[in-house]
């Protein structure tokens, strides 16, 4: 892939919150898995480890933690992969470092023509309540959960122009 390429993939992807009830591949999912173990993280850490939630009732226990805006796009995805780190293995950059898996997971799947977002639960009140739900330990902490399914409607975005983002050059 050319530099243009990549970038063209960065500028189409968007938040999808509306999928069809189309399965997903395992081969879709095991690649969007690829894409988040090959993240940056500090020091190589890798602290990150995933849920992949396809069970209806797990994800509509999940989405009624979670706000009205994200219930439906969690019950309707094929799938939700719920990103945790282990803040014992980076002390420092957990949070970055799943931040970075989650992104590399959105660009995967929209590179497979699929439709994702970003639910960030971190230091929220509803992390302790997706763990409980899930039934992962206190050392795992919730970073994100990704919803991934085929796309039924694609909205439109807009960006700020990057003049505007330039705070100065030094």
């Amino acid at each position: 892939m050319d530099p243009e390429e990549l970038l063209e993939l960065m500028n189409s992807r968007v938040s999808i919150r509306r999928y069809t009830d189309e399965d997903l591949d395992r081969e879709d999912i095991g690649m969007i898995l690829e894409a988040a173990r090959w993240s940056p993280s500090w020091t190589n850490t890798q602290p990150w480890r995933f849920v992949v939630v396809k069970d209806e009732g797990v994800k509509r226990e999940i989405s009624e933690i979670l706000p009205e805006v994200f219930r439906k796009g969690i019950r309707n995805a094929a799938v939700t992969i719920v990103v945790l780190v282990n803040p014992e293995e980076d002390k420092y950059h957990c949070v970055e470092d799943g931040a970075a898996a989650t992104q590399n997971m959105a660009l995967a799947a929209k590179s497979l023509d699929l439709g994702s977002t970003w639910i960030g639960v971190f230091d929220t009140e509803n992390e302790d309540e997706v763990r409980d739900v899930l039934d992962i330990s206190n050392e795992y902490r919730v970073i994100s959960l990704v919803p991934v399914g085929v796309p039924k409607k694609v909205p439109e975005k807009e960006r700020k122009e990057l003049s505007s983002l330039i705070l100065k050059e030094v």
